[in-house]
C-alpha cells in the first residue's frame, strides 16, 4: 500500500499545481480591464500653493501734491519741456506720402549724393523713397533738416499734455543689411 500512497500525493500534487496555473476568462478579462484603466486614468493636478495676500498702500499725505491729479501733470510736464510759446504747425499744407507712415517703420537704406545734393532713400511698406532737406516724413509733423552718411535727422513737432506745441530731434538711422 505505500507504493499506492505515493502515487496518490504525486497525483494529487501535480492535480493542483495545474489547476493553480489556470485561470478562467472571467479572472483574465477583469485583469486586462484593470490594466488598461490604469493607463488611460490621468494622475491629479497638483495642488497649488495659496496666493499671498497683499496689503493695499494707502496714500495718506494730505499737505502733498496729488501724484495723479492730471492738472498737476499738465502743468509740470509744459513747464519743463515747454521750448517755445506759441508754437503752431501748419495743419493746412498737403501731406508728404513718406507722412503716412509711423518713423518706426520707416528705414534708411542709403545716400545719393550731387554736387550740392543730399537724397536720403528710405524704405516704407516694401517701397524706396527719395527724401531732401525739407521734407516731410513720420507721423508726428517731422521734418528733414540734415542728412548724413549715417543718418537723416529730423525734427518733429509734438503735443504735449498741456497742449503746446514742442520741437523733437530724432534720427533715422542707416539700416545696413
Amino acid at each position: 500500500m505505500r507504493p499506492r500512497r505515493g502515487l496518490v500525493l504525486y497525483l494529487l500534487a501535480g492535480l493542483l499545481l495545474t489547476l493553480s496555473g489556470c485561470e478562467d476568462a472571467a479572472t483574465v478579462a477583469l485583469k486586462a480591464w484593470m490594466e488598461k484603466t490604469r493607463h488611460q486614468t490621468q494622475p491629479p493636478p497638483p495642488k497649488l500653493a495659496l496666493p499671498l495676500s497683499l496689503q493695499p498702500f494707502r496714500y495718506e499725505a494730505a499737505q502733498r501734491a496729488d501724484p495723479f491729479d492730471s492738472k498737476n501733470i499738465a502743468a509740470g510736464f509744459a513747464a519743463s519741456h515747454s521750448t517755445g510759446a506759441g508754437l503752431q504747425p501748419d495743419l493746412q499744407r498737403g501731406r508728404e506720402p513718406l507722412e503716412a507712415f509711423p518713423l518706426d517703420s520707416l528705414k534708411m537704406v542709403g545716400i545719393l549724393r550731387r554736387p550740392g545734393l543730399a537724397i536720403g532713400l528710405i524704405e516704407a511698406d516694401k517701397t524706396i523713397y527719395q527724401a531732401k532737406l525739407g521734407n516731410y516724413l513720420g507721423q508726428d509733423l517731422g521734418r528733414v533738416v540734415a542728412i548724413s552718411e549715417r543718418a537723416i535727422e529730423i525734427d518733429e513737432m509734438v503735443q504735449d499734455p498741456g497742449g503746446n506745441w514742442n520741437h523733437r530731434r530724432v534720427q533715422l538711422n542707416l539700416q545696413e543689411k
